[in-house]
């Protein structure tokens, strides 16, 4: 039962697998419109199911539908291409959406005369001279203000001139000194009232705005935000009691600066914004390019001065518009003249086009002249003519040939060569140029070979000069900066390469050296005032006969004095420096002491260096050799012979550099034997000393080191009783890689001894204190290893080999 159900299980597990790749591989466009929802809602699920909640919902791809007109069955869905960042803009859309710009309405300005009064407003009358009285006084709802004893006066409607001349006439009754100029009166807003505007049309905040009573028209259109980018900004209207009182354009302000119709705002005015009627694209060669909104009949001039005119390369011969038409798109040329008379149709792209950038008349001058470059082509000029245009040649001219390059009809090159000098003389007929010709007229050092003479050794700067005529020695000392203090002025070499082909012929030799020397006035003497330095000549000043610089060792450890100490001399020797380092001090452990020398490898031994490592990796290749030295792999960077079964892996790791330097490393380490060095001065144990040697004289050592394989490296105290074998021991024993007949014992001082054998017998190094035992390891067999199939089958044909061989004994028996 359990095996039936746990069969059903997988069976449905099975069923519902192969359904879902079922739908996952039908074809989309087969899917109506509401499967592929469904569809799409599905795999959103799963998706869900199967992340995290740290990962970020990616937003979903939005898709575009192609359907086709005969039916409504979605075909492939594509992805939205996103607007580009630098798409053309509605010119003008910025001046509403900048919040730097605004429109608001000045109230701090002097009252206008032209002002309509209105319900709520406050009217300020201001009375002076022989009477004195002010009042603030609000318009009541009825139009009216009321003056203390005159009464009430309508102002509503009126303007700031008229109310001012009716309250005159109120008031004059009450101050009589009015009417004969005594008493002066003056008529004021102070606060006003705010009315109420609504914006309708396409508007990117549609509705009704409360606005201060002085708002204008621009400042309404501010804050709504302006027209959307459907909206036209070239035929706004003000509606006010069911008719429009003004019709705003904003390119008036964009282009021109000025605000027509920008006229003061009333209560329950409308503003009404339209879709735009002509838009046009203005692109290529123009000041400004953008989408530009026209009006009925505008024509071509009129965009083109909206885009701020032409740029400076534009080509103003022509222009050319792109246009809709009722089935396709057209392309009309339009002419210069008729730029202020070709009308505009919505959807145009006018391109305006860039000059060509090449010339009419350029013809070119270079190499040896006195101003090389570009001139204007004038009917009949000529090379000659040319030249002096370009204020004649230059003295270095080479005049036995120049060049005209030019460009024939198909703009094939060609080259024009000429003798210049005869062309000058007027032995040879004048060329007229051509347009795009070049005139290159070479320099005499242009085909001359470039000539050097080199000064080597004791002068300050020495090196390799450029050759001048009749150069003598002792200019091309001084151009060298002149001797160094060590220079030796009595053997200065003159080394000359032979260039004659007869003494070439006749003799193995292929340089001559002249000597020559320098008295105190710095004057050569042997003649070599009149020898002139040729080309690739070779000057070497030598150091003065045995001078040398100061080199220096250093003695460190224990001695008195230990530092630095120059070498006297080419024979100091290593008991005359510890003499001058005040001989040993009391803890010297002699027997260690030892001498470092740093020797950087020369040409030959580096070659050496070379040669090993491209033996040891012609090892690895050989087939008949798969052993390799263990330091050659573990210089290698490897540890193991694991992960190096492959040949070609090994020898990519001994290729570089770094394993070399490990292997070939000089350590410069000579051990000394001390007790012989002072015991017999001068002797064979006595060396002498090199420059940047150390002398290292060690403390008394009470230690041995156990190193390599085995079991436990370290460090044991020494014991004269003890041996070889006992310290390893002490150190847990070989380890199972050690390489016991290749023991060997690194002394204090930097000397080494192995261990020996005779007759079956090992002989062990005797141990002293410091002395370090080192293990090395087995050679390492790297070998390809044989897979089983491999082995099985060389183990059968040598058993088939064996049953052979068996029965043909048998029956020759």
């Amino acid at each position: 039962m359990i095996k039936y159900l746990r069969s059903t299980k997988f069976g449905l597990i099975a069923l519902l697998l192969m359904l879902t790749a079922s739908i996952t591989a039908q074809d989309l466009s087969k899917l109506t419109p509401d499967q592929l929802e469904m569809y799409k809602k599905y795999t959103a699920g799963k998706s869900a199911t199967t992340t995290t909640q740290t990962t970020p919902e990616k937003e979903p791809e939005a898709l575009t539908r192609t359907v086709d007109p005969k039916d409504s069955t979605l075909i492939v869905p594509k992805k939205i291409i996103k607007p580009d960042e630098d798409k053309l803009t509605v010119f003008g859309m910025y001046l509403f959406n900048d919040e730097k710009l605004t429109f608001e309405p000045n109230l701090n300005i002097p009252t206008p005369q032209n002002y309509i009064i209105g319900t709520l407003d406050e009217i300020i009358v201001d009375i002076s001279g022989q009477y004195e009285a002010n009042y603030k006084l609000k318009v009541s709802s009825e139009g009216k203000i009321r003056i203390p004893n005159v009464g009430p006066i309508s102002v509503s409607g009126q303007t700031i001139a008229a109310a001012t001349r009716s309250i005159k006439n109120q008031v004059s009754s009450i101050f009589p000194g009015i009417n004969s100029g005594t008493t002066r009166l003056n008529v004021s807003l102070g606060n006003i009232r705010s009315i109420r505007v609504t914006i309708v049309g396409e508007a990117v905040r549609p509705g009704t705005y409360t606005l201060p009573s002085l708002a204008t028209a621009f400042n309404a259109l501010y804050a709504c935000g302006g027209p959307t980018e459907t909206g036209t900004m070239r035929n706004i209207k003000v509606i006010r009691s069911g008719k429009v009182v003004a019709t705003l354009d904003a390119y008036s302000l964009l282009v021109d600066g000025v605000k027509t119709n920008n006229i003061v705002l009333q209560d329950e005015d409308i503003i009404r914004i339209d879709p735009y009627k002509i838009r046009a694209i203005v692109t290529g060669a123009i000041k400004h390019e953008g989408i530009f909104e026209g009006l009925q009949g505008e024509t071509v001039e009129k965009m083109i001065q909206f885009a701020g005119g032409f740029s400076d390369n534009a080509y103003k011969g022509k222009i050319t518009v792109f246009r809709y038409t009722n089935r396709e798109r057209t392309v009309i040329d339009v002419e210069k003249t008729t730029f202020n008379s070709f009308t505009l149709v919505s959807g145009d792209s006018i391109n305006v086009g860039k000059t060509m950038d090449r010339f009419d008349n350029l013809i070119e001058i270079e190499g040896s002249v006195v101003r090389p470059g570009s001139y204007a082509l004038v009917p009949g000029l000529t090379v000659k003519q040319l030249i002096s245009n370009a204020g004649g040649l230059k003295e270095d001219a080479f005049l036995t040939i120049a060049f005209i390059s030019r460009k024939q009809q198909n703009d094939v090159p060609e080259n024009i060569g000429f003798n210049l000098k005869e062309l000058l003389d007027d032995k040879l007929k004048d060329i007229l140029l051509q347009k795009y010709d070049t005139v290159k007229i070479k320099s005499l050092f242009d085909y001359r070979e470039e000539k050097t003479v080199s000064i080597l050794g004791s002068v300050l700067e020495p090196g390799t000069y450029p050759l001048k005529e009749s150069t003598k020695i002792k200019d091309l000392i001084f151009l060298a900066g002149g001797f160094k203090e060590t220079a030796s002025k009595d053997t200065i070499e003159l080394v000359r390469i032979i260039k004659d082909p007869s003494i070439l012929r006749n003799t193995n030799e292929k340089s001559t050296v002249q000597k020559f020397a320098l008295d105190k006035d710095q004057n050569v003497l042997n003649g070599g005032d009149s020898v002139t330095i040729q080309n690739g000549d070779q000057l070497i000043i030598r150091n003065i006969s045995g001078y040398e610089d100061l080199r220096t060792i250093r003695v460190e450890g224990e001695v008195n004095y230990p530092g630095s100490y120059n070498i006297k001399n080419k024979a100091e020797l290593i008991s005359d420096v510890i003499n001058r380092a005040g001989g040993f001090s009391k803890y010297a452990y002699k027997a260690g002491a030892f001498l470092i020398r740093s020797e950087r490898p020369n040409e030959i031994e580096q070659k050496l260096n070379n040669s090993i490592i491209e033996n040891s990796k012609s090892q690895l290749e050989n087939d008949a050799n798969k052993t390799l030295d263990a330091n050659m792999l573990k210089a290698s960077g490897a540890t193991t012979v694991q992960g190096y079964t492959a040949m070609d892996s090994i020898q990519k790791k001994l290729s570089g550099s770094k394993v070399v330097d490990k292997i070939f490393k000089t350590e410069g380490i000579v051990g000394l034997n001390m007790e012989e060095v002072m015991k017999n001065p001068g002797g064979k144990f006595d060396l002498r000393l090199e420059e940047n040697d150390v002398i290292y004289i060690p403390r008394e050592q009470q230690t041995v080191k156990v190193l390599g394989q085995v079991l436990f490296p370290t460090i044991i105290r020494y014991d004269e009783k003890m041996n070889l074998r006992e310290y390893i021991r002490n150190s847990g024993g070989f380890a199972i890689n050690a390489n016991r007949h290749k023991v060997f014992v690194l002394y204090a001082n930097g000397n080494a001894c192995s261990t020996k054998s005779f007759l079956g017998f090992k002989i062990y190094p005797k141990i002293e204190p410091g002395s370090r035992i080192v293990v090395p390891d087995k050679p390492i067999e790297i070998k390809n290893k044989l897979t089983t199939a491999e082995t099985v089958a060389i183990l059968t044909s040598i058993s088939s080999s064996i049953a052979l061989i068996y029965s043909i004994l048998i029956s020759s028996l």
